[in-house]
């Protein structure tokens, strides 16, 4: 295996290899959280335009659970050769501080290959609600003795740490209602079983031009172009929200040769960098955000200085 994979290596470093030469009839994009929510529907766009690029057959996989670390374990341990790659968000580079037991390094143990898109979250709820934008859903929690309930696509992501920041800092009751994906609490949070969400763009962003869902504030200092109309939470009077937004990158298993991961990352790059993408990205909530491995690893680094203080004020334990 060391010396198929060698020769794969020094075949890529040439230059004059072509994609299709990784081992394998078809490369598997894992996604570690269940179909339809953000990172699913970002995948699948991705994936198509992989498909011809690497001139083999893309399946995208979801494996769901544990805050996304059943999936990404799995990556961990599958066969370092470019076959069999990650999507997910580098809020797991916050695991290690919200986690007491974890199967995985997410810095040692995962290859970053690039950056797929960013997206961000959005507080939205039912239109039947009565607060219509975050100043007014604080007051609104404020006068209920029992305060106000809320869900996210998972415990411990960066939606779930915004919202907590929000009630800490507010002194209002939110009690988060733990769902395993984004898709799977739409139906409560649309017939107003749940008070309010917080949910990536991606996620949600079809359902608020529909008029199902009501989008109340982006979580950001600063106004996104993918929704200009919506007010952010420092406008209203929450501020140092920046880092809720979630970037998704890709990643391979640790061993996967560097002359692999560069010619992964290179046609990576060019895909997200087409226009067409950047177009399609722009109509689910997400920017396009072309990167390089070391700029994923920077990314990583800068979520986590940021997020573990956070994650230590709140007490945050994943387990």
């Amino acid at each position: 295996m060391r010396i198929a994979i060698t020769a794969l290596a020094l075949a890529l470093a040439t230059g004059g290899a072509a994609a299709q030469e990784l081992p394998c009839q078809q490369v598997r994009l894992i996604v570690p959280y269940p179909a339809g929510g953000a990172t699913d529907v970002a995948t699948r766009i991705v994936a198509e335009r992989l498909d011809a690029a690497l001139k083999k057959p893309i399946v995208v996989e979801n494996r769901g659970g544990a805050a996304g670390n059943i999936g990404t374990v799995s990556v961990v341990n599958a066969p370092p050769d470019g076959c069999t790659l990650l999507v997910n968000a580098t809020v797991i580079a916050t695991f290690p501080h919200s986690f007491t037991k974890l199967a995985y390094d997410p810095v040692k143990d995962l290859a970053p290959v690039g950056g797929i898109g960013v997206t961000p979250v959005l507080v939205v709820a039912a239109p039947s609600v009565p607060a219509t934008d975050m100043k007014s859903l604080i007051e609104w929690a404020k006068s209920k003795p029992e305060g106000l309930n809320y869900s996210t696509a998972g415990y411990g992501l960066q939606q779930h740490l915004s919202m907590e920041e929000i009630a800490q800092h507010s002194g209002a009751k939110l009690t988060h209602v733990a769902y395993r994906g984004g898709g799977t609490a739409m139906t409560d949070l649309i017939a107003a079983r749940l008070d309010f969400g917080a949910f990536l763009a991606g996620t949600v962003k079809a359902l608020v031009a529909d008029g199902k869902l009501k989008a109340m504030a982006v979580v950001a200092e600063k106004r996104t172009a993918l929704m200009p109309d919506v007010a952010t939470t420092t406008e209203q009077g929450f501020p140092g929200m920046d880092s809720a937004a979630t970037h998704f990158m890709l990643y391979a298993p640790p061993a996967t040769p560097k002359p692999v991961i560069a010619q992964l990352g290179a046609v990576l790059h060019k895909v997200i960098s087409e226009p067409s993408l950047k177009q399609r990205f722009a109509e689910i909530g997400f920017d396009a955000t072309p990167m390089s491995a070391d700029e994923v690893s920077a990314a990583m680094r800068q979520l986590e200085t940021r997020m573990a203080p956070v994650i230590k004020r709140l007490n945050i334990k994943l387990d």
